[in-house]
Order: structure tokens, then C-alpha cells, then sequence
């Protein structure tokens, strides 16, 4: 893994500007602003990053305050730029640069059905898994309701609840043998319901492997009042990145009692089924079904029984931006 760090470029590019313009309005103040850039580039080219191997837990300073809790984790192949910071200079002719806090990129929720795009943010192309308290609308008429919701990519997702935490897993299966790079952002919502997220943390690999995991974990401990009495509760998000070779084609065969197939449904005809919603209508004499892949770089096809206790029929495909998801197919035995 190779840590990254997204921001320095764009920082030093901003102080060398200032640096520029500043220099050219006020001559006098260029020896002390050289000297001031020479102090602020060190720990810019010293390798110092954003970025780490693992997650972590915020610590008590790093919390976007009280009227916030952590709500999700938003999963980027692109770290987020910062703002550019702000320079001025002061009375006595030195450069001042003006703190302008952490920046918050504020979101839009456009709905609680899973699939891509459940919460927008503006310019940022991701996925996020979220637990989000409920605002009053038709749908949802009560507040303050937890809902679980997260886009299509993820899968295998497990929440936890008790009195004393808030956790959920979940993963994320990606194409093995290529470079990656992922960015893990912390998502807020605060009281009055409004969300954003924070830049976070990320990592790259030259080439996952088939089978390979990472895992990184988000997470924040707040306290909270009911009846008179204070406890601590802790939430928290983990995103298993997980390589996985690639699977070229998918045929379900159906087979009656002798082991004989009565019919055939090849990638095409399943696609079509699955983005219909339609429901697999099994004819009669149908004992069991079984599942065939292909899987690029191994010898042997993958292959699955699904019996008459069976639901669905689930099995994962790749999707366009790289990622793979679990495509489910439901069932109607005789």
C-alpha cells in the first residue's frame, strides 16, 4: 500500500501565487515573506500526507461539534481538494495566513431505495453507506428514526446496535490486478438534518489481488443526556476493500430429478430479468438449479446448487467504474 497526500500540491501552488502578487504591491515585505514561505514549505515537501494505511479513531479536537454526529462514510477513486488558503497582509506589512476552517461540502439526499446516488454531493463522484436520521415527510412520518441505507456497490452490509454503539460493516468488492486508489470521507448530519462530509483518508495499491482485503474503519465517541443521566455512545463505519477476479460469463441451468437440464438462461436473458424486477417463474419439474461462471485466470468454471429452499438466486457481475456488486434474482418454484 502507498500513502498519498492530496493536498500539498495544491497548497504550495496557492502560497506561491500569494507570494507573487503580494511581492509585486509591496516590495519591502518580500524578504520576509521569502522567508516565511521557506517555513511554511517544510512540512509541504517533507512527505508528511492525509492518507494512512488504517483507520482510526477522530480524536476529541477533530470533531465537527456537538451539532453533528458521524453518519456514514462517502468512498472517492479522487481525494478532495481543499480550498486554497487565504493570505493577507497585516498592518506592519507581514503575511498573515487566515484560518478558514475545515471544509465542510455540504449534500443532498435524494431518497431512502438503495441504488447509486443515495445522498449527492456537489462535483464529487463516489458511493456512501449511511445511518440517517429520518426528517418528517410523506414517506417517513417519524422523527428522529434511524434508517440504513447505502448505494449499489456495497454489499454484505451488517449493522450493529446497542446502548452503548452504533457500528456498521460492509463491503466493497473491486476488480483484481490493476492499480487502485480509494478515499474513505466521513459523512455528518446534523440536528437539523442537513448532511456533509469531510476530505478523509485513503489508500492505493499497484494491484490487488483476487481474495486480497483492506479494511478501513471510521469512528467517534459522543455523549449524550436521556432522563437526567449521561453516557457514552460510539459510532462507527468499516469499508472491507475487497479484490476479486473478474467473472466473463454466467449461465443458470435448470434440472429436474434425473439430473437432466430442462432449460438454459444465459447472461443476456438473466440481465434482462434483473433490470425488469421480474421474478424467475420456474416450470414445473424443476428440482434445483445450478449457478456456472466463468472467472478470468482460473482454469475451472465456478459453479453453485440452489435447492427449493432457495429465495433468490444471487451472483456478482462487474460494473462499469471498476467495481463489482451482487445482482439478486428472485424465485418462483413450482
Amino acid at each position: 500500500m502507498k500513502p498519498r497526500d492530496p493536498h500539498h500540491k495544491s497548497v504550495a501552488k496557492s502560497l506561491f501565487a500569494a507570494m507573487r502578487l503580494l511581492t509585486a504591491r509591496h516590495p519591502a515585505a518580500a524578504g520576509f515573506l521569502s522567508a516565511a514561505m521557506l517555513l511554511l514549505a517544510v512540512p509541504l515537501l517533507s512527505g508528511g500526507c492525509a492518507l494512512s494505511e488504517s483507520g482510526g479513531r477522530l480524536a476529541l479536537e477533530e470533531l465537527p461539534g456537538q451539532d453533528a454526529r458521524l453518519a456514514g462514510v462517502f468512498v472517492t477513486t479522487e481525494p478532495i481538494e481543499p480550498e486554497p488558503p487565504e493570505l493577507e497582509l497585516d498592518s506592519r506589512g507581514q503575511i498573515v495566513v487566515k484560518d478558514t476552517g475545515t471544509q465542510k461540502i455540504y449534500g443532498s439526499f435524494t431518497g431512502y431505495d438503495a441504488g447509486a446516488g443515495t445522498v449527492t454531493f456537489p462535483g464529487l463522484n463516489g458511493y456512501g453507506i449511511y445511518c440517517l436520521t429520518a426528517p418528517e415527510d410523506e414517506t417517513h412520518e417519524a422523527t428522529d428514526a434511524k434508517y440504513n441505507v447505502s448505494d449499489y456497490p456495497f454489499a454484505n452490509s451488517h449493522y450493529y446496535f446497542s446502548d452503548q454503539e452504533e457500528r456498521v460493516e460492509t463491503d466493497l468488492y473491486i476488480r483484481a490486478g490493476r492499480f487502485a486508489k480509494y478515499y474513505f470521507n466521513p459523512v455528518y448530519q446534523q440536528t437539523d438534518g442537513q448532511i456533509y462530509l469531510l476530505a478523509g483518508s485513503g489508500v492505493s495499491s499497484d494491484s490487488f489481488v483476487d481474495g486480497q482485503k483492506f479494511s478501513h474503519g471510521l469512528s467517534e465517541s459522543v455523549s449524550r443526556t436521556e432522563n437526567g443521566e449521561q453516557d457514552t455512545i460510539t459510532l462507527g463505519f468499516t469499508v472491507n476493500i475487497i479484490g476479486s477476479a473478474l467473472p466473463q460469463e454466467t449461465e443458470l441451468l435448470l434440472m429436474d430429478d434425473a439430473n437432466r437440464p430442462l432449460e438454459r438462461y444465459g447472461e443476456e436473458r438473466l440481465e434482462e430479468l434483473a433490470a425488469a424486477g421480474e421474478t424467475l417463474a420456474l416450470p414445473e419439474g424443476t428440482a434445483y438449479l445450478v449457478l456456472r461462471q466463468a472467472i478470468e485466470g482460473k482454469e475451472h468454471d465456478s459453479r453453485r446448487l440452489f435447492d427449493r429452499n432457495a429465495e433468490t438466486v444471487e451472483y456478482m457481475v462487474p460494473a462499469e467504474d471498476g467495481y463489482l456488486y451482487f445482482r439478486q434474482l428472485p424465485l418462483a418454484w413450482p
